[in-house]
């Protein structure tokens, strides 16, 4: 006879479970009694989450309920993570009312549900085995290895490149898919702690030009700067202390370091891996190439080779591919303020638009119909490297493809302002400079405030002349003659002192009335800025600085913009000027952010107005009296810093029957960032020298309303 007085999860698989006893029956009607055995079981089988690596027990006990004696058989077909750690049952005798206990153990090795069954073979008449369903779970234990961003994995990662072998041997990683720098399904928490110096001996590596000719123009092209820098691991994230541009001495390549990510792999050895994404930034230029180094490391201070690699850019003029590995070494030791950096890492991330698939436009808006793939589709996808759409809260975001497959890191990919700073430094500037010192800028004389244009021609162009490239000083009115020309390039772009680049931009003669004509000049640009900070400088002390104190300061950090945009291209000596005209670096997410500031936001952030209302008005257009200075271009104008384009001139827009002039900024090679009336903002950096929007912009019409 059997009865199973189960507890929890104990289970029991047969029919005769629960059924009642009986004897023989005579043939008078009454019962003869006959000795049986009965067994009965207590206890749980259910282990519930046990923390991996740590154990769990529960005991079961059997018990003889009969009146005869039970034979109990060995007990059977445990499996791991299960086994046995006691066991007085197995291949006993219990008389009547006597027990006996066995204790299961549960040990789990990887995270997730686990079962198995435990089978108790025995004399009962009524069922020749109990059967035990054995259940739990392994989790992984968060709070103490992991403070941050944890993953779930449990290290079971198939690795082909960038191994282990590879990454400590002398095999070479070589150039592969980007996939290889990217935490793998499967990664766990980190078991080691980066917080320390990484410093790289480097030597050259493998370069290999796409479809441009110019690495003989560079020093050294092919070897990476110094690198000597420390890092702090925060959970699986580690973050580099020093962000935006980093100047380097005696290299033609200046270093943005990004945050990056950490985790653990079983093939590791006990190391753990990091990924830091990284760009080469040109010299005294604003062109960006986009790389990604991985290497190991453990708490001892052990360290693997670094292997890295190139295979992205933002820059017209000059594409490669760059790969190689060099020896590393670590120095543990105590960051000074790594708590602080922590911290506000914590906040760049969570202040980061919410972000989904361009894709996801069409399943978030199903009655627009639109087609995403048509979406930035104006630019030649091989030169893309990122766009999106903002809109509704939500930044869609497009791109981060490379010649390798996609970037594993792009929303922290750098990509380079080049001449949208006109629109947020010099723009800005003035605009700010205005709402702080009420009407100064319509005083404000580029010849009073920059020394070096001391010829007669700079006395009557005002700060806002040279913000709209009308400074009436030029030498030709063509399209962008003037800006290139082969003097501009070698006495303005390619020297790196103040006294060079200004010495260029107050050279040009006087040709026509100040505001009257645009001529696209960055040296204008770089004009104001100069004027502008030494209008500050005598406004509060000889060492303020504008742009860190009036935009980095003010509005930037304000928005939630990345470090990266905390630093500005500067001139290389004591002067350190600001360019103005370009030399930022964003993210993606930063292109967002300064959109929506003007677009939606009118210049103001938490409803305090930070750029003066009227010229920023003026600056976008918003009012048919307020339309820019003619560029040459049909349809295009130009003022305060900004572009605009009348959407009623493109034939793929013909729901815009009256004009509709749509504000943007707009930068070398093929960079847009349009505002677009129905709160939208669309944004796309690439570099085949391709401006066109409207395709995308008849799309997203679909979804809401350009047109007036």
């Amino acid at each position: 006879m059997h009865r199973l007085l189960a507890i929890s999860a104990i289970t029991c698989f047969t029919a005769a479970c629960g059924s009642g006893g009986g004897g023989s029956q005579d043939s008078s009607g009454g019962t003869a009694t006959q000795p049986m055995p009965e067994i009965s079981v207590s206890g749980s089988s259910s282990f519930g989450s046990v923390t991996i690596g740590n154990s769990a027990s529960q005991t079961i006990t059997v018990t003889n309920d009969g009146d005869a004696n039970l034979e109990v058989g060995s007990l059977s077909a445990l499996s791991a993570p299960f086994s046995l750690s006691s066991d007085t049952c197995s291949d006993t005798t219990l008389t009547a009312g006597n027990t006996c206990s066995a204790t299961i153990q549960f040990t789990p090795s990887v995270a997730g549900s686990a079962d198995a069954t435990l089978n108790i073979p025995s004399n009962d008449s009524d069922e020749a085995t109990t059967t035990l369903m054995l259940t739990g779970s392994g989790e992984i234990d968060l709070s103490t290895t992991c403070d941050y961003d944890c993953l779930g994995g449990d290290g079971s990662v198939s690795r082909s490149a960038a191994s282990y072998a590879q990454l400590t041997g002398a095999n070479n990683v070589g150039l592969v898919n980007y996939s290889a720098y990217a935490v793998p399904t499967g990664a766990a928490n980190p078991s080691n702690t980066f917080e320390g110096r990484l410093t790289l001996s480097i030597t050259d590596g493998t370069l290999s030009e796409q479809g441009t000719n110019e690495a003989s123009d560079y020093n050294n092209p092919q070897r990476l700067p110094d690198f000597n820098y420390q890092l702090v691991q925060h959970g699986t994230h580690i973050i580099p202390l020093e962000r935006g541009v980093l100047q380097v001495a005696g290299s033609d390549w200046e270093y943005i370091l990004s945050p990056g990510r950490v985790w653990d792999e079983d093939g590791d050895n006990d190391f753990s891996r990091v990924a830091l994404p990284f760009a080469l930034q040109e010299r005294n230029a604003n062109c960006t190439h986009n790389g990604v180094m991985t290497f190991l490391f453990n708490d001892s201070g052990a360290v693997s080779q670094v292997a890295y690699q190139i295979a992205q850019e933002t820059c017209g003029y000059f594409k490669f591919n760059l790969h190689g590995e060099l020896t590393a070494s670590y120095t543990a030791e105590d960051v000074a303020g790594a708590a602080q950096v922590k911290t506000d890492y914590e906040t760049e991330v969570s202040n980061r638009m919410p972000t989904k698939s361009i894709s996801a436009l069409a399943t978030d808006y199903p009655s627009a119909n639109i087609n995403a793939n048509m979406i930035g589709s104006e630019i030649t996808a091989a030169h893309m490297t990122l766009f999106g759409v903002a809109y509704n809260g939500v930044n869609y975001v497009g791109g981060c493809e490379t010649r390798q497959g996609t970037y594993p890191y792009c929303d922290v990919m750098p990509v380079p302002s080049y001449s949208t700073a006109k629109s947020v430094v010099g723009g800005f500037g003035l605009m700010r400079i205005e709402h702080l010192y009420s009407g100064s800028q319509q005083d404000l004389i580029v010849g009073d405030y920059v020394s070096e244009c001391s010829g007669s021609q700079w006395d009557d162009v005002s700060f806002e002349n040279a913000l709209d490239m009308a400074t009436g000083n030029y030498t030709a009115t063509g399209f962008e003659t003037d800006e290139s020309s082969s003097t501009t390039e070698t006495e303005f772009f390619t020297v790196d002192d103040h006294a060079g680049k200004v010495s260029h931009a107050c050279a040009y003669s006087r040709m026509a009335t100040p505001g009257s004509t645009w001529v696209y000049h960055t040296s204008d640009t770089y004009l104001l800025g100069r004027g502008i900070n030494v209008y500050y400088q005598s406004q509060t002390n000889a060492s303020a600085d504008l742009f860190n104190d009036l935009l980095v300061d003010d509005i930037y950090k304000p928005l939630g913009m990345s470090p990266t945009t905390y630093t500005s291209k500067r001139s290389y000596d004591s002067t350190a000027q600001f360019w103005a005209g370009y030399g930022l670096t964003y993210h993606r997410d930063d292109a967002v952010k300064l959109g929506e500031f003007l677009n939606k936001n009118n210049g103001q952030i938490n409803g305090e107005q930070l750029l003066d209302p009227t010229m920023l008005d003026i600056a976008l257009q918003k009012n048919s009296g307020d339309r820019g200075l003619d560029t040459g271009v049909a349809n295009l104008k130009y003022q305060k810093g900004f572009w605009a384009y009348n959407l009623n001139a493109a034939a793929s827009l013909p729901a815009c029957t009256t004009d509709t002039w749509v504000p943007y900024m707009s930068g070398y090679g093929g960079i847009t960032i349009l505002m677009l009336p129905n709160d939208m903002v669309y944004y796309a950096f690439s570099d085949n020298y391709e401006h066109p929007f409207t395709t995308t912009v008849a799309e997203l019409n679909k979804i809401s309303n350009v047109c007036p």
